[in-house]
């Protein structure tokens, strides 16, 4: 019981919100996120370094090729994209299959406990009518309620 107290308080509510999801669906949506802060962040980096080449180096602003600095920004963005979306997904991938054993230990762990209370059925809660006992006994009596028609 301690352990799924702890598990109650660690780990419970972030993994059953994640097992609201399919295993796709759970990656999607986190690399939606890791796509778009990647793509924020190489546009800063192009920003910083394109205002170091113009107030520290001193590039004409005039003789930028812009065509040349377009293309060389799209391809870096989406290759630091493709970077993150890759690792995103190992990432996250390896965080919902640990989640999901957590979770089915917890379910196996809840399944031994409702075991561990059941009460045992005992002798006295079970009576069948058998006819064993007072001799008269011909055969199986299926319904078992019977006492004065017995099998021939």
């Amino acid at each position: 019981m301690t352990k799924l107290a702890i598990y109650d308080q660690q780990y419970g509510p972030r993994d059953k919100k994640d097992n609201e999801y399919y295993r796709h669906d759970y990656i999607y949506r986190k690399n939606m996120w890791t796509r778009l802060c990647a793509a924020i962040g190489a546009v800063i980096i192009l920003v910083v370094y394109w205002a170091y080449q113009i107030f520290a180096l001193n590039v004409n602003f005039l003789d930028i090729d812009y065509q040349k600095a377009g293309i060389n920004a799209a391809v870096f963005i989406l290759a630091v994209m493709a970077a993150y979306t890759l690792a995103g997904t190992v990432r996250e991938t390896a965080r919902y299959a640990k989640g999901q054993r957590r979770l089915k230990n917890y379910m196996r762990m809840l399944y031994m406990l409702d075991r561990v209370r059941e009460p045992e059925p005992s002798q006295e809660t079970i009576t069948v009518n058998t006819k064993e006992e007072t001799g008269l006994y011909y055969g199986a009596d299926i319904a078992g309620k019977r006492d004065n028609n017995t099998v021939v």
